[in-house]
């Protein structure tokens, strides 16, 4: 009987070597995604998503760090593609990886969020290979490891780890689950929005899987428990019955009670007792480096020291605090040397910036003498007051860059203008030069003829011995025009046509021919009187050339 596949595992069977999940915000995030398949799905997400970025993230196997887009396809399953780079696809190992491999970092999302809920803090470890299992540390000092890597055998005996659960395919034998008397699981379900929820489950031997809301299962001092978790017997009997077919036969069933097997007794080595638990909660705080917990775990192991304990005991917990106490005996002497390193290159005006980073880093102990917190506050707050000035100095040198660019601007801009203002202008003239060309030439007859006569003109004189109606209607620049066009081939040493209109006292007539003489780059004197009488002598001029 041939088998069925949807579209959507046909074009998964096709495209195993896409880019499924990534990570939101930045290439360091431990925040994964997984790009919807579907195009309409991938639509909803990108909407979801507007203001996020996706990035080939570190914390993922084969992660290069370089930031993703997402590839909308109705004929292939969506993914994430690496944006390119000089024309070139990037080349990355993510490409060779499914969505599976970032199930460690949503296992970490969601641990991290049902540990909140019930009030606890913890710190979470990817040990490598990277994706293989996620480490979860504890306040307390306990370990809890989530064992993902279905090809790598399960540490049972690992003494630091407190309990194992394991991710989905990774195999327990049967002797071993009926030596631990069951098994807590994972598994992931896909949801909307390109994320993965983890549920939780119980293996018990010969029964399987029972399956749960992760926040269902409750942490303890004793271990991993859900809020009803059932005994074997009681699992066995809420297991569905196998689906049976329409034409099958009747059968008659009998059912057979299981009885459940005794309860199993937690080994020893699986519930700490409270020096193991204080002692594994110090070097814990000691190996990560993590002050406020090295004083509590330290508080934590003076008390228990005060109580009465074994020789045991407490050789074990002296040794501990021992450790505690080098730790910061050594802690104590490099904040003194950072601090005053910190005072001494601030004082010689070097950059501080890593040294405030540390010493603000060490000074945060509650151990840290008051003189060695007020040389940090004060570096701090004087590097604060300089980096001030600093900015108002960068912000006012701004700001006069700005204005003088605007300066520049308003002047190249009024530059641009006065180049078009002239061009237009200068279009403009050409265009009334040629509309007055007719009338120059006219009007330079009409002056030849009366020079001839030995008589002078007027503009009503001239439009009514030519006719030319225009005359009349012309305006005073217009007869400028005119006048520099009949002067056009005049002599530099002859005399201007123009004298023959400007006669008398006439001022018009006489700023008129100030006007022409200005545009021929000829002299004439300032005074009026001294005009006229140079006019007269040119009129005469005129007449003897002409007679």
């Amino acid at each position: 009987m041939a088998t069925s596949y949807s579209l959507r595992d046909c074009r998964s069977r096709m495209d195993r070597r896409l880019i499924q999940t990534a990570v939101l915000g930045s290439p360091e995030s431990d925040e994964p995604v997984v790009c919807p398949e579907d195009a309409e799905e991938l639509d909803r997400f990108r909407r979801e998503h507007a203001n996020d970025t996706w990035w080939c993230g570190i914390n993922l196997p084969g992660g290069c760090g370089r930031q993703l887009m997402t590839k909308r396809y109705t004929d292939k399953v969506c993914h994430f593609a690496h944006y390119r780079d000089g024309g070139d696809e990037h080349q990355c190992s993510r490409q060779a990886r499914g969505r599976d491999s970032a199930n460690h970092l949503f296992v970490k999302a969601d641990f991290a969020a049902w540990l909140r809920a019930q009030g606890v803090s913890a710190e979470f470890e990817y040990p490598e290979p990277l994706g293989s299992a996620v480490l979860v540390r504890l306040e307390d000092g306990r370990v809890l490891l989530v064992h993902l890597d279905k090809d790598r055998p399960v540490m049972w005996d690992d003494g630091t780890v407190w309990e194992i659960v394991l991710g989905p395919g990774v195999r327990i034998s049967p002797d071993a689950l009926a030596h631990r008397g069951h098994v807590h699981r994972i598994r992931f379900d896909n949801e909307p929005g390109g994320r993965r929820s983890v549920k939780a489950g119980i293996e018990m031997p010969g029964v399987g899987s029972r399956w749960f809301d992760l926040h269902e299962l409750v942490l303890t001092a004793d271990g991993l428990t859900a809020a009803d978790q059932p005994t074997a017997g009681q699992f066995a009997a809420s297991a569905p019955a196998p689906a049976t077919t329409a034409a099958s036969t009747p059968v008659q069933r009998t059912i057979v009670s299981v009885a459940p097997p005794a309860v199993r007794k937690v080994p020893a080595s699986r519930q700490p007792d409270p020096v193991r638990r204080a002692v594994l909660r110090l070097d814990g705080a000691l190996h990560d480096n993590q002050p406020r917990r090295v004083l509590e775990a330290m508080q934590a192991v003076q008390n228990l020291l005060e109580e009465d304990a074994g020789q045991d005991a407490l050789e074990d917990l002296s040794a501990a605090l021992a450790r505690g106490e080098r730790w910061r005996e050594q802690r104590a002497r490099r904040r003194k040397t950072v601090v005053s390193r910190l005072k001494e290159e601030f004082e010689a005006g070097r950059p501080i910036d890593t040294l405030l980073k540390q010493a603000t880093d060490l000074v945060s102990d509650r151990d840290t003498p008051d003189h060695e917190r007020a040389v940090v506050d004060d570096v701090r707050a004087r590097a604060r007051h300089m980096e001030e000035e600093r900015r108002k100095a960068r912000e006012r040198e701004e700001a006069e860059r700005r204005e003088a660019e605007k300066r520049e601007q308003a002047q190249r801009r009024a530059a641009a203008r006065q180049v078009i203002k002239e061009r237009e202008d200068r279009v403009a003239r050409q265009a009334r030069v040629e509309q007055l060309q007719p009338i120059a030439a006219t009007v330079r007859g009409a002056l030849k003829k009366a020079a001839r006569e030995g008589r002078t003109t007027t503009w009503s004189d001239l439009q009514s011995r030519t006719g030319q109606r225009r005359l009349g209607r012309l305006s005073h620049q217009d007869k400028v025009e005119v006048l520099v066009l009949v002067e056009r081939d005049t002599k530099a040493e002859d005399p201007l046509w123009s004298v023959l209109l400007a006669t008398g006292g006439d001022v018009a007539a006489l700023q008129l021919h100030r006007d022409v003489a200005h545009r021929l780059g000829r002299p004439l004197p300032a005074d009026d009187a001294d005009l006229i009488n140079q006019l007269a002598a040119e009129r005469a001029e005129l007449h003897r050339q002409y007679p």
